[in-house]
């Protein structure tokens, strides 16, 4: 009995695999404008990749109960049948999810349709009367193959040559996603964000180790293979006014790792006296606790969410693209490499003859670098040529200054990160970390002496502000440096901007990162679309009262309210934190979380528009 039970285990697999594909078909690619061999890998991929989530949930779930009985019996027939047709219900469900909004269920999901009140999610009679249909044909369906398998395996009919077949296919799938994802032909890799829970096989370094991938030439074909994408994003092409409401330049000047407290007097003076005569916004928050998701969400305008979507199409920033179209001069000096994280490949990926990183041996030496290309770049501009350029300092995120700098704050020590814990003496870590701030302010000021130098301080919209901030222990609760929570100490940052013709003035409207696109690209580069299709900011110059801003990090996301952070964390599970990161007595599943999930799934593309 125990072949046959693990037999129709087997048949199992294979007997659900027609009503599975049919549910599943809301996260194939159009088959009408992907490549041929786009819909090959993912017919592939499916039929083995349902194969083994039912194959497995038999044997793990029904074949225990069957192993060594003689006899199903009634009720075991009924538990097998319930156990299938909640395999059936589950995967029914995240198709549906997927297909209205491009991203698939979680935990956090089904916490917010239950505990939310109705304030999320309602449900028509007609819907709930489709639903208790859909189960009863899932259950209905689930009965006959559960009694197909069992005639099938009774009667010693062997399902090897499906196995071996639906095996064959998740192998080549595996191997194929293996080679696309090395030689970055993202349609292929595009997959594994469609099929739920599909972690393909990646082998990009072994496959360069073995000469099969040449990484140099990924680059020339990037943007030619990445239309097939479902990343919708802009949502429509960017279109123009024939002149630019305010055709100034645009200086982008962002400091890693500079927390929102630092722009003082006493530490950063030559900022300080900048900011007297710009906007100052004291409430302003980065699109992440680390460098990759800060710079993204500055480009790009929408959550650090994205990145992966943004990496594997090879999609730039809109911001880039609109520099380009509007021929622009685009400087980028980026004092840390543009490879890790991999700017060159998404933000600035249609940049010819990128400047990839800066030299010198340590930071101070590579921000200096590049403040040196910086001037080389703005002296051998014509006359009327308007530029928009990028400079990414990186001392502050090195904690670095020169040996002769004279120090401001002591006592100051270099940190050990080994030696750290909620007791550590701070106050050396944090001079020491003040210092390298203050030293990264003689270099803002050698930037902004270079446009007046040479004439540019009058006609252009200088920005600075910072990707992240970086936490000293503030909340005593050993949370040192940045990517590791969403306190204001890691995810606020210092936010200026001097425009021509604006004055000074002080915001204290909640704003953030993604305001910087959705103000620069219509006033600045002449876009006309409506901001949604390329931004989730608003106008910097005519800010709403938000509620919320959203966050990422490498692994979670947050929805940061007044009162407490809301995080959708790595395993879909809901968080609920005050704003010093204990956890918040209030766990209300209220809209702001369900609008931000929204947010995240806004860039994903409805196949059938």
């Amino acid at each position: 009995m125990f072949k046959k039970n693990l037999c129709i285990v087997l048949w199992l697999g294979i007997l659900n695999l027609p009503l599975a594909l049919y549910s599943a078909k809301s996260y194939a690619p159009n088959m009408d404008t992907s490549p041929w061999f786009v819909s090959a890998t993912y017919g592939a991929a499916s039929f083995g990749h349902y194969f083994l989530y039912f194959a497995l949930v038999s044997l793990l779930l029904i074949f225990p109960v069957f192993a060594f009985k003689q006899h199903i019996g009634k009720w075991r027939f009924i538990y097998a049948t319930v156990i299938i047709t909640l395999c059936h219900i589950v995967l029914a469900t995240d198709a549906k999810v997927f297909e209205l909004y491009r991203f698939h269920i979680s935990y956090a999901m089904i916490d917010l349709f239950f505990n939310a009140g109705g304030e999320v999610i309602e449900l028509s009679t007609d819907t709930w009367i489709s639903i208790v249909f859909q189960i009863a044909f899932c259950a209905f369906y689930s009965a006959i193959m559960l009694t197909l398998a069992m005639f099938c395996a009774y009667r010693g009919i062997k399902a090897r040559i499906f196995v071996i077949l639906a095996l064959i296919c998740y192998l080549i799938a595996n191997l194929i996603h293996a080679y696309s994802s090395a030689k970055q032909v993202f349609p292929i890799v595009e997959l594994q964000n469609r099929i739920p829970v599909y972690y393909p096989l990646t082998m990009n370094s072994k496959l360069v180790r073995w000469g099969i991938v040449d990484p140099s030439k990924n680059k020339e074909t990037r943007i030619e293979i990445a239309a097939q994408g479902i990343f919708d994003y802009p949502k429509e092409p960017l279109y123009y006014f024939d002149n630019a409401r305010e055709p100034f330049n645009v200086l982008l000047l962002v400091v890693d790792t500079l927390r929102y407290d630092m722009i003082t007097e006493q530490i950063m003076p030559n900022t300080w006296a900048f900011a007297q005569d710009a906007w100052v916004y004291k409430n302003h928050y980065s699109a992440s606790n680390s460098t990759r998701g800060g710079i993204f969400g500055l480009f790009y305008g929408i959550p650090a969410s994205y990145w992966s979507l943004a990496y594997s199409t090879g999609t730039p920033a809109s911001i880039s693209a609109a520099v380009k179209d509007r021929s622009y001069a685009y400087g980028i000096f980026s004092s840390a490499n543009l490879y890790m994280p991999e700017f060159n490949s998404t933000v600035f990926s249609n940049v010819p003859d990128l400047r990839i990183n800066s030299k010198g041996n340590d930071a101070i030496e590579r921000d200096l670098d590049a403040i040196k290309d910086f001037k080389s770049f703005i002296s051998n501009l014509s006359e009327d040529q308007k530029f928009f350029s990028f400079i990414f300092l990186d001392n502050v995120h090195s904690y670095a200054y020169p040996n002769d700098f004279k120090l401001r704050f002591e006592p100051s020590r270099a940190i050990n990160h080994l030696e750290l814990n909620k007791d550590t003496d701070r106050t050396p870590l944090f001079n020491h970390y003040k210092n390298s701030v203050a030293y990264a302010d003689t270099n803002i000021k050698s930037i902004l002496d270079i446009l007046t130098e040479y004439g540019y301080d009058q006609n252009t919209i200088v920005i600075i502000t910072a990707d992240h901030g970086e936490e000293f222990n503030d909340t005593k609760d050993n949370y040192w440096g940045h990517n590791s929570n969403f306190t204001d100490y890691q995810v606020k940052i210092p936010f200026i901007m001097k425009w021509p013709g604006k004055g000074a003035n002080v915001v204290e409207t909640l704003s953030c990162a993604y305001d910087v696109s959705a103000t620069i690209l219509p006033r600045v580069l002449g876009v006309r679309n409506p901001t949604k299709d390329f931004s989730i900011g608003s106008d910097l110059f005519d800010l709403p009262e938000r509620k919320y801003v959203i966050s990422g990090s490498y692994l979670d996301n947050a929805v940061i309210e007044s009162e407490r952070i809301v995080i959708l964390n790595r395993f879909g599970l809901l968080e609920f934190k005050d704003k010093n990161y204990r956890d918040s007595q209030d766990t209300s599943r209220n809209g702001n979380i369900f609008d931000a999930i929204k947010i995240m799934s806004y860039y994903l593309q409805k196949e059938d528009q």
